[in-house]
């Protein structure tokens, strides 16, 4: 498949989409470290849809930044059009780190799952709660 390049008249919308990209990101941040104490409301699938969808973005920031970095290379870029290119920049920027925090928290989620909660013995589950192990209601 063959690459599409946009004209710079779409930088504004560039801009727009990441900023609402970038609030979603930031939203499920603070959803997934609500859970952070309590994995176990999460099962296996929500946490491996978590991380597949975070996995997947990469491919699209990807797009992103070779627009972005291609946009550069404009001679004769306004002012207006450079001060909106490092928005762009930084937003795609703090999308990656979000992204990887995101998929670092998802991590440390799958180990508390309902799923893996249900899977251990009684005894394996008086064991890891005396020894903290396990998260509090």
């Amino acid at each position: 498949m063959e690459r599409i390049w946009h004209p710079i008249s779409k930088l504004e919308f560039f801009v727009d989409h990441t900023r609402g990209w970038l609030a979603d990101s930031r939203e499920s941040l603070a959803t997934y470290e609500e859970a952070r104490d309590k994995p176990h409301v999460l099962r296996d699938a929500d946490v491996a849809r978590i991380k597949k969808v975070f996995t997947e973005q990469d491919e699209s920031l990807t797009l992103f930044e070779e627009q972005a970095a291609k946009w550069r290379q404009l001679p004769d870029l306004s002012p207006s059009r450079r001060a909106k290119l490092q928005l762009l920049d930084d937003q795609l920027a703090e999308l990656r780190a979000l992204r990887l925090q995101v998929l670092a928290l998802a991590d440390e989620l799958a180990a508390g799952t309902i799923d893996k909660v249900m899977a251990m013995s009684d005894e394996e589950v008086g064991l890891a709660a005396l020894l903290g192990h396990l998260p509090r209601p």
